[in-house]
Formats: C-alpha cells, sequence, structure tokens
C-alpha cells in the first residue's frame, strides 16, 4: 500500500508539474499582451524592439522611452508591477516600433492565426518575427516584413 501511494503521488507530482511547464510556454493572449503593452507604455516605453512571456507568469519587455533611454523591464502578468528594471542614456532608432505599429504587427499575426503570442522581435533591418501558437496550440512562428504601412506577413513556419 505504500509503495502504491508514493508512486501515485510521484506520478501525480509529474504530471502536475509537466501541465504547469506545457501551460507556462503557451503564450498569452492577444487582450493580456495588449494589457502588458499598456502597463509598459504607462512605465515610460514609446517604442519597442522587443518582448515576450517568460514562464507564463512575467513580461520581459525592451525599448526606449521618451526621452531616448534604453529601457529592460520584466513585469508581473498578473498585475503589471515591475519585477525588475534597468535603464541607460540612448536614442530611439528609426527601425524601433511604436505602440500602434507592435498593434498593426499584432494584428496581422492574428489574421495569419497566431491566437497565442509568445514574443515579438524586430531587427535593426526591420525585420519582425513573432512567435506563438494558433488556436490548436500547434507552435506557429511568424515573420514580417517591417513595412510601416501593410505589415505583410512573409511567411508562416510552423514547428512541429
Amino acid at each position: 500500500m505504500k509503495k502504491t501511494l508514493t508512486l501515485g503521488l510521484a506520478t501525480l507530482t509529474l504530471t502536475g508539474a509537466m501541465a504547469t511547464t506545457a501551460l507556462a510556454d503557451d503564450g498569452a493572449t492577444r487582450a493580456d499582451i495588449d494589457r502588458m503593452l499598456k502597463s509598459a507604455q504607462d512605465y515610460g516605453f514609446t517604442h519597442f524592439d522587443e518582448f515576450g512571456v517568460d514562464d507564463g507568469d512575467q513580461f520581459e519587455v525592451e525599448g526606449w522611452g521618451e526621452d531616448g533611454s534604453r529601457l529592460d523591464v520584466d513585469m508581473s502578468m498578473s498585475d503589471g508591477s515591475v519585477l525588475r528594471k534597468q535603464k541607460r542614456q540612448s536614442e530611439v532608432p528609426d527601425w524601433s516600433l511604436s505602440s500602434d505599429e507592435v498593434s498593426k504587427a499584432l494584428d496581422g499575426a492574428q489574421e495569419a492565426g497566431l491566437e497565442h503570442i509568445g514574443s515579438l522581435d524586430v531587427d535593426r533591418m526591420g525585420q519582425i518575427e513573432i512567435e506563438g501558437y494558433d488556436a490548436q496550440f500547434q507552435e506557429l512562428e511568424l515573420e514580417l516584413r517591417m513595412n510601416r504601412e501593410t505589415f505583410e506577413v512573409l511567411k508562416v513556419v510552423q514547428d512541429d
């Protein structure tokens, strides 16, 4: 009896840990991402180059403030509170995305089938990469060309 109970508890614990890990990697809904981007703007972000959901409960965001300062902040997904912050002098580059441009890129990703957003990254060439999951939680990686007018989707890569 004792061995069966121990084995049952070990299985339950392992199953629970695997479920938590799976949930942590599922990204966040567009509504949650919009809420976190609003918290980032309230903190002082005006332009973005990268953000992502980490471990399902932390939003990591990098970009620039109105004064040109480079910002790197981790926020709680539950309430938007700042968990870690780093700020240094810099200038806002032309290739960074404004809040409106981030919204347009996310709209394009949703139109291409992305339902749960894991991360967004824009590079110095203006290429945007958005990773996340479709409605069936199949991982998708979207690459959008940085076109400030159309945010055209170049390709959708589905990971197996």
